[in-house]
């Protein structure tokens, strides 16, 4: 009886043991996470566009502001996220897209700290999207400014005569095709679209002051639209300053009172689907929408008439596609 007893113990003790270690071993086998405040990393590449956007048909890489809104918003919600830095790489794009994103960012710039490194290019809307930022930082080597307009209008009439091809237009009003390549502007139609520029750029114009408006050395060389390199841009006072993409890292530690050695986190977008990958857009993307679009972008897409037709440009500007 005292042996079975004995038995029994030894069996219990065998089991507890092996339950005790089976836990511990689980417990141990998952990794620890740390919470640590930290800089996140956000890169913004690409020709700034709606996803239905023929300029994204033809650009490549595009930024949409559903990206940027899905990006950022990871960060905004992060409590640890202490700063973002912006990677800006972007000649600018759509003009309603630009103004979409820069309010996404704006947002954001209102809870965090917030810095912008121009990499290659920040020009026209590329550079729109970063004036919410504490501070701008550029590579001495990127092309940012073109703050203005510029319209390019091309005129496929003569063309059309001798290929014999016939154009009736019915419309309901004066202007209804202004822009149209089938045919030359009158006088009046090209004032129209010049107070469109001049429309469009002075919104340009007024962000810009808002952000920059006591920096700026120069009002009306700035104003000619030109672009600047980054060690151009610094002495116009469009950026805070030259550098690296570690110094701009630093500086947002800096800002957000965080130490030199404070992590950094990149924060990209999702892995694309095989139907985004083979065809671009989502896989429930309802196609190529062709619209009248207006574009913040230098220089402009220069390819883009031969892909799409007549096509009306401006650097800040309006694209006009006939649909």
């Amino acid at each position: 009886m005292k042996s079975s007893r004995w038995v029994w113990l030894l069996i219990g003790l065998v089991i507890g043991v092996s339950a005790t270690s089976i836990l511990f071993i689980g417990f141990i086998s998952k990794p620890f996470e740390v919470k640590l405040d930290y800089v996140a990393v956000v890169e913004l590449s690409g020709t700034i566009a709606y996803s239905e956007s023929p300029l994204a048909l033809v650009s490549g890489e595009t930024i949409t502001p559903r990206e940027v809104e899905e990006l950022l918003g990871k960060v905004e919600n992060d409590p640890y996220a202490k700063a973002v830095v912006l990677v800006i790489n972007s000649p600018g794009g759509s003009a309603s897209a630009s103004e979409e994103i820069y309010n996404i960012i704006k947002n954001v710039a209102g809870k965090k700290i917030l810095v912008s490194y121009i990499t290659e290019y920040g020009a026209s809307g590329g550079y729109y999207i970063a004036l919410p930022s504490r501070e701008i930082i550029a590579s001495p080597h990127s092309l940012t400014g073109s703050i203005g307009a510029i319209s390019i209008v091309m005129s496929i009439e003569e063309l059309a005569k001798k290929l014999g091809i016939e154009v009736e237009v019915f419309k309901s009003g004066e202007f209804k095709d202004i822009g149209s390549g089938w045919r030359k502007m009158n006088e009046e139609e090209r004032k129209i679209l010049q107070s469109m520029i001049e429309d469009i750029a002075e919104v340009f114009v007024n962000r810009v002051r808002e952000h920059r408006g006591g920096k700026i050395k120069d009002w009306d060389e700035v104003l000619s639209a030109r672009p600047y390199t980054g060690t151009q841009a610094l002495k116009a006072g469009l950026v805070d300053s030259i550098g690296s993409l570690e110094d701009a890292i630093n500086k947002a530690r800096e800002l957000a009172g965080l130490p030199q050695n404070s992590p950094v986190k990149w924060v990209r977008p999702k892995t694309k689907s095989l139907l985004e990958l083979l065809f671009g857009g989502s896989a429930t993307n309802s196609g190529m929408k062709i619209s009248y679009e207006v574009l913040l972008m230098w220089p402009p897409p220069i390819t883009l008439h031969e892909k799409l037709g007549m096509v009306i440009l401006t650097e800040q500007c309006p694209a006009i596609i006939p649909s």
